[in-house]
């Protein structure tokens, strides 16, 4: 896989984005050289002030900007009411979540990581959407989205 071209793939479709960049981006993928993680922020109850809350996701995909080379994030903001939820995808070179950025980056134990299992349909179509921004997501609506590639 090549994450520069993922990237761009990304970036440039603007129809038919499941057909053509969602399924590009499975074809891309390659799980012995990437792996695919979902994060929740563990204090999803202090959200409970729209911009703060949007201030923290983009402070966090601020402060991972070492790992632009190796990384490709998406993270939601989803809820019609306080408290919102925090809620990621992210796509790192290597099998594991590199060591620099779990050293590095301070935000990353905020957030509980699990590795998605894409031979499992439900969490593979959960990948797809997040990168898509299905809304709504998981029964409730998208308040922000934001991307880092």
């Amino acid at each position: 896989m090549v994450l520069d071209d993922w990237k761009r793939l990304y970036s440039n479709t603007k129809t038919n984005f499941r057909e053509v960049a969602i399924k590009g981006f499975w074809d891309m993928y390659d799980p012995e050289g990437y792996s695919l993680w979902f994060c929740d922020y563990k204090y999803n109850e202090e959200n409970t002030v729209t911009f703060v809350t949007m201030n923290k996701v983009g402070g966090f995909l601020q402060r991972m900007d070492l790992a632009r080379k190796y990384a490709f994030g998406k993270m939601l903001v989803t809820g019609s009411n306080p408290p919102y939820k925090v809620q990621g995808l992210w796509l790192f070179r290597g099998t594991e979540i590199p060591k620099f950025v779990l050293d590095e980056c301070y935000d990353m134990e905020l957030y509980e990581w699990r590795k998605a299992d894409i031979n499992d349909e439900a969490q593979k179509e959960r990948v797809s959407q997040m990168i898509e921004e299905v809304e709504p997501f998981e029964g409730e609506p998208i308040l922000d989205a934001k991307c880092f590639k």
